[in-house]
């Protein structure tokens, strides 16, 4: 089955360019030395800066593979959520 490709549905490599600026902004914001990431917030921060709505799963999926792909410690919450440490956003992997 062929589906078309919607213009308002931003490919995998757009989506990941998005999270990684979320993440940035989340980072850059943030007052202690660890940013605590969610599919939500980064959502917001996309959201509130580019006007851009992903839905949230399409997020989570992305965070979760980043997270995966650099050990990011996960917190026991019903919403996955993960710890960065500051000082490792800029050396992140996002593939």
């Amino acid at each position: 089955m062929h589906m078309e490709h919607q213009p308002n549905k931003p490919d995998k490599e757009t989506l990941i360019n998005l999270v990684k600026q979320g993440i940035e902004m989340l980072a850059e914001r943030n007052i202690s030395d660890v940013v605590i990431l969610s599919s939500y917030k980064i959502n917001s921060v996309l959201k509130d800066n580019y006007g851009v709505d992903i839905k949230v799963d399409r997020i989570g999926r992305i965070l979760s593979s980043v997270a995966k792909n650099n050990q990011l410690k996960r917190l026991g919450t019903n919403i996955p959520k993960y710890k960065l440490q500051i000082s490792k956003v800029a050396g992140l992997q996002y593939h």
